[in-house]
């Protein structure tokens, strides 16, 4: 059988309602949830500013998301930014906008993702991966081995992309479901576990 050209480059539906919620999930919560709550704190100095942060930033995401869906409303066809941008702006602007998600925006967050997981690893395994591959070291550069375990897992997560729809679907939901654990986790051991009291309001 042979696909005429609309059919040949249509984009392939292989994702359930699960998967597909389980990719907006993912992308909603990334990992700066679990390495920017250190940062913050040290920054503002106190945990009620960093909820009100929270809450603040929540708002501005909030705001971009419903823009976004009617920008998806008016326009539903594959693509995103990339069609919406063409549409207001022309050709180029698209252009010049896919080649900066393909060559800057998206490796730089990539490489930010594997080196979290890296970091998180050495931190888990109590800075086993410190120190620098010596193999790869020059006058003018240092690979440590947090590098190299990152860019492992970019390999691999990109070759897990490339697969079919259905298996990425799969990955995402899996991951997704491990994401929320551990941020329930967190967030119900911290009253679980707690160890404070309240003898110190007593009266003298």
């Amino acid at each position: 059988m042979v696909l005429n050209t609309d059919e040949k480059y249509k984009l392939v539906r292989g994702l359930g309602l699960l998967a597909a919620v389980s990719v907006i999930i993912g992308n909603v919560i990334g990992t700066g949830v679990f390495l920017k709550a250190r940062v913050m704190t040290c920054n503002v100095g106190s945990p009620e500013w960093v909820l009100i942060a929270w809450v603040a930033a929540g708002f501005l995401s909030l705001a971009g998301a419903l823009t976004y869906a009617e920008l998806t409303a008016m326009k539903p066809e594959a693509g995103g930014e990339y069609v919406f941008l063409r549409d207001a702006y022309g050709r180029l602007s698209s252009f010049l906008f896919g080649w900066m998600q393909m060559f800057i925006a998206k490796p730089g967050s990539q490489a930010a993702a594997g080196m979290a997981f890296a970091i998180g690893l050495n931190d888990f395994i109590g800075g086993g991966l410190l120190g620098e591959a010596v193999f790869l070291k020059t006058s003018f550069i240092e690979i440590s081995m947090i590098q190299i375990v990152a860019l492992m897992m970019i390999v691999i997560f990109t070759t897990l992309n490339a697969a079919t729809v259905a298996i990425s679907g799969q990955i995402a939901t899996f991951l997704t479901g491990v994401k929320l654990a551990l941020i329930l986790f967190v967030g119900l051991g911290a009253f679980i576990w707690a160890t404070g009291d309240f003898s110190h309001f007593s009266m003298i």
